[in-house]
């Protein structure tokens, strides 16, 4: 029976356990879907081990695992995550059913389970473990492709870090304190994540110069000279998926040891595993920079439409400039004249760009970088627009750059000299405002730790984790048993300390025995009062007698009701002086 009662206790646990086990076997489960899943499952096992209540426990330990199973199933698991999922949907409406029983103490017929119910139950588990084989994971991207789509004010494909990006798309970013990486070691000011060079309003694209990738060995390195870049949120791996390096980044290394690296020297990420870590050099170089294509004839290319705006006025902000880079300072002087803003209407009957310059004097990264490109490129200079993130917070709790989504920007990278140079038009006073406070610094302080946690708990694998859990559950369990022992060895003492004093009750009945002419001893054996008083003629006697034996039990033995005991030995007080009246 305890064993019985043990396996359906622990049933929900084990179920969920099992499944997100088989998940994580057989499909890359995302960051986060994975690490719900996990806490959940460690939620499961302590619900079941430590609440006290039965149906309480079984409820939540069912909620529990309700939720771990759903969020393993957030991919592609196919017919054998359902049948699991039957199974343990199956599991949960077992305990429930024994908890329901067990609290309502109906008898062997409560656990008696008809055909028909269980044949319902089977198909109603069925029917919804398939309805999550099909319906989870799309349900999951979609919400995915929705908030992606909502942080970066555009459409399902086209993001702030992609081979393709609309003006406004890091709007939603910037506004936004969430971490995306950390570094140690130097820290660098700007990390380029994605270049474009083709302008056709109101979106920048990567041509295919920049676009073509060139495998190149990136052995890891443990030197502790090197910068360190991680990776904070797990994000998808994928085609386009980018690292964020700064400018000149040499040495890189990975953990597979190689990396992607394309025509304008963004280095593409790989399936890495976690932590998604990158390590560089920007000096004492070893190993050759990644080479960054030469201009071609699109980094000069101005669409006709606003060209003619865009060149008097160029040509008016540059007039005393004599050499290519002159006139880059002079254009980014005079777009920092202009004011920083993330919510600015447009003239729809004109480019962005065009009035961003000539009407609504105001805008954000994307807006001075567009501008001081064109404007650049109207006269005979080559250059491209940048995307990445500007470092400029540091936590003092950990030492370690901190990267959040409002650090997104872009800025300029032209051709001069023989060489990508950068220049950034955005008013800086106006960009990095934002200040980390201690709240923040505690959150990313938090926030590491639990990674920390999580990272290894994803390293120990499925077997490990099984493990893991079952050490948890056994200390919850040891240190449940501490603490009722503990508890008990306090009701104890407490017994020891009150024993000295009858209890008024007594003191009570043992008043009128002696006003009746029947007076205890001090030294004189409660049991052996009982006896005497057995003895005496009386009506009460009997009674008496019973009420003290009753109470010698329960007062140094621990036999009997309380409530009951005090109430016959206060029917015998009164007895006694209803009598003597």
């Amino acid at each position: 029976m305890v064993n019985q009662s043990l396996l359906v206790r622990f049933m929900p646990a084990a179920g969920a356990t099992l499944v997100l086990g088989a998940v994580s076997a057989t499909r890359s489960l995302g960051t986060i879907p994975r690490t719900i899943a996990i806490t959940c499952v460690v939620a499961t096992w302590a619900t079941a081990a430590l609440i006290r209540p039965t149906s309480l426990r079984t409820r939540s330990s069912v909620v529990a695992g309700i939720a771990a199973v759903t969020a393993a199933g957030q991919v592609e698991a196919g017919v054998p995550y359902g049948v699991l999922t039957a199974l343990f949907l199956l599991g949960c409406l077992a305990s429930l059913r024994s908890a329901r029983a067990a609290a309502t103490d109906a008898g062997s017929s409560a656990h008696h389970t008809a055909i028909r119910p269980l044949l319902v139950l089977t198909t109603a588990a069925a029917i919804v473990a398939s309805g999550l084989i099909v319906g989870l994971p799309r349900l999951a991207d979609y919400i995915e492709r929705k908030i992606v789509g909502m942080l970066a004010g555009v459409g399902d494909e086209e993001t702030a870090f992609s081979t393709r990006m609309i003006l406004g798309a890091t709007r939603g970013m910037l506004q936004s304190k969430a971490i995306v990486l950390r570094i140690d070691g130097k820290r660098p000011e700007y990390l380029r994540g994605a270049v474009y060079d083709s302008y056709g309003p109101p979106r920048w694209v990567t041509t295919e110069v920049g676009q073509r990738r060139e495998l190149t060995p990136a052995p890891p390195s443990n030197d502790p000279d090197v910068t360190r870049i991680t990776l904070v949120r797990g994000a998808p791996q994928g085609e386009d998926m980018r690292w964020f390096l700064p400018p000149g980044a040499c040495d890189i290394g990975v953990a597979s040891g190689a990396i992607e690296i394309d025509g304008f020297g963004v280095a593409r990420r790989g399936t890495e595993p976690e932590p998604a870590t990158i390590t560089f050099r920007t000096s004492n170089c070893r190993t050759p920079r990644a080479p960054v294509a030469p201009p071609t004839p699109a980094d000069l290319e101005v669409p006709a439409k606003i060209r003619a705006s865009l060149t008097p006025i160029a040509a008016g902000w540059v007039t005393a400039a004599r050499t290519d880079v002159e006139k880059l300072d002079a254009i980014q002087r005079e777009l920092r004249r202009f004011e920083y803003s993330l919510a600015v209407p447009r003239d729809t009957g004109y480019d962005p760009v065009v009035d961003f310059v000539t009407i609504h004097r105001a805008g954000h990264c994307e807006m001075f970088a567009s501008a001081m490109v064109l404007m650049a490129r109207t006269q005979g200079i080559a250059a491209r627009v940048v995307g990445g993130y500007r470092v400029s917070d540091v936590n003092p709790l950990t030492g370690q750059a901190v990267v959040r989504d409002r650090n997104a920007h872009a800025w300029v990278e032209a051709w001069v000299d023989g060489a990508w140079r950068g220049w950034d038009p955005t008013p800086a006073s106006e960009t990095f405002d934002f200040r980390a406070g201690l709240a923040d610094h505690v959150g990313d302080f938090l926030s590491k730790m639990v990674d920390r946690f999580v990272i290894a708990l994803v390293r120990l694998g499925p077997l490990g984790v099984t493990a893991f859990l079952i050490v948890v559950l056994g200390l919850l369990v040891l240190v449940r048993r501490i603490g009722l022992r503990l508890r008990a060895r306090r009701r104890r003492r407490q017994r020891t300390e009150d024993s000295g004093r009858p209890l008024p009750c007594f003191e009570h009945l043992a008043e009128e025995l002696a006003i009746a002419g029947h007076r205890r001893d001090e030294s004189e054996p409660v049991e052996a009062f009982a006896r005497r008083i057995e003895t005496a003629a009386a009506p009460w006697a009997r009674a008496a007698s019973r009420a003290l034996r009753d109470y010698a039990s329960l007062r140094y033995g621990g036999i009997g009701d309380p409530r009951q005991v005090a109430e016959a030995v206060e029917r015998a007080a009164r007895a006694v002086r209803s009598d003597r009246a």
